[in-house]
């Protein structure tokens, strides 16, 4: 017999499915995860947040050292088109569809189920659940967690994440870029103008190039370009957002500089260009990794032979995660982990119920020791 209650954790997610909690609006999530916990936890403190629903912190048999953290949030993306399944929540044989329910609802049930089963047991290891929030935005609330200082002494953490069962041990780093570029007007039907959209598509072609050629790895992804749109001219100014995922291994000053050096010498270029970082309320992530044979990840295969029937497939996460913020800013060791699904920030996006199932007794045992 297991350790976790699977129709629990069923009506658990389905609940969590069920609310709406796009990023900025996760209030009534926020309500339901804290009267649900306040009934097993030995405290729950809801952490305010600015600019969204804040966060929920529980707290269970925490030691002077030596805690567990389990880490989730709460936000969701808008909804993209083409849905065909109910976004909050339509049950097809050993599948839940609804929007976040792979990222990462599915396992934030699991870690909920799982927190309620250690509440029964007076030698569990001390566990922290934060459930956070606008970790789909700018991760205010894990950036405001670690600032405040409420954490207790944390030394590992268990991160959801949208992995299908694989586990990262690291997550790549991630700046993004905002070029201004000025042309030079001109009437629509003269080659005299510099038309800064025509300069902006240069800069995006040779940028996305870059991981090819500067040996570093990564990706380049053009996230906006925008213009005034003039009626019969050339535009003479234009801006365009880029984005450079890094991997572990690099330090950031370099990446930074390459980037920039990168842009500068854009062939055939007219046009000026002011390159700068983009405007955020929290600090862009760093990247990390844990080796194969930390003691942390060798604890978490160890229990993974056991409950699952085997070790789990590693990798590092090649986008940012909270994670970033638990390793670089408390020194905390995350992995990340998560249930089987798929269609995560896309139309039908699904989570496969066994897996869930599987997440929680996985996490349940790692909590019993």
């Amino acid at each position: 017999m297991g350790l976790t209650d699977q129709e629990r954790t069923r009506n658990l997610l389905i609940d969590l499915v069920g609310i709406k909690s796009l990023r900025g609006r996760e209030g009534e999530a926020v309500y339901y995860i804290t009267d649900t916990l306040s009934r097993y936890a030995d405290k729950v403190v809801h952490q305010p947040v600015k600019d969204c629903a804040g966060n929920v912190v529980a707290f269970l048999n925490v030691k002077d050292q030596d805690n567990l953290l389990f880490l989730a949030h709460t936000d969701t993306f808008e909804i993209y088109s083409n849905w065909t399944k109910n976004p909050w929540g339509e049950l097809e044989e050993d599948k839940l569809y609804g929007l976040g329910v792979f990222d990462d609802k599915g396992m934030l049930a699991a870690m909920i189920e799982a927190f309620i089963a250690a509440s029964k047991w007076d030698d569990s290891r001390g566990v922290v659940f934060a459930a956070v929030c606008d970790a789909e935005g700018f991760s205010r609330g894990t950036y405001e967690l670690l600032k405040s200082g409420i954490l207790p002494r944390v030394s590992e953490a268990i991160v959801a994440g949208p992995t299908n069962k694989k586990l990262f041990r690291g997550a790549f780093g991630r700046f993004v870029f905002d070029v201004d570029i000025k042309g030079l007007a001109a009437p629509g039907t003269e080659e005299a103008g510099i038309n800064a959209v025509i300069e902006a598509a240069k800069i995006i072609l040779w940028a996305v190039d870059l991981p090819k050629v500067d040996g570093i790895g990564g990706s380049v992804a053009p996230l906006s370009i925008k213009s005034p749109e003039l009626v019969m001219a050339h535009p003479d100014r234009c801006l365009v957002r880029l984005d450079r995922h890094y991997p572990p291994g690099n330090d950031p000053g370099v990446i930074r500089k390459k980037f920039m050096d990168h842009l500068r010498k854009t062939p055939e270029l007219k046009a000026k260009i002011k390159i700068s970082l983009m405007k955020r309320p929290t600090p862009f992530m760093e990247p990390y990794e844990l080796p194969e044979d930390d003691d942390f990840v060798k604890k978490v295969q160890e229990v993974a032979e056991n409950v699952l029937g085997g070790r789990l497939e590693t990798d590092v996460y090649r986008t940012v995660s909270d994670a970033n913020y638990l390793y670089k800013m408390a020194s905390i060791k995350p992995v990340i982990l998560g249930p089987e699904g798929g269609n995560h920030h896309s139309a039908d996006e699904y989570v496969k119920l066994p897996s869930v199932y599987e997440m929680a007794e996985f996490l349940a045992h790692l909590l019993k020791g």
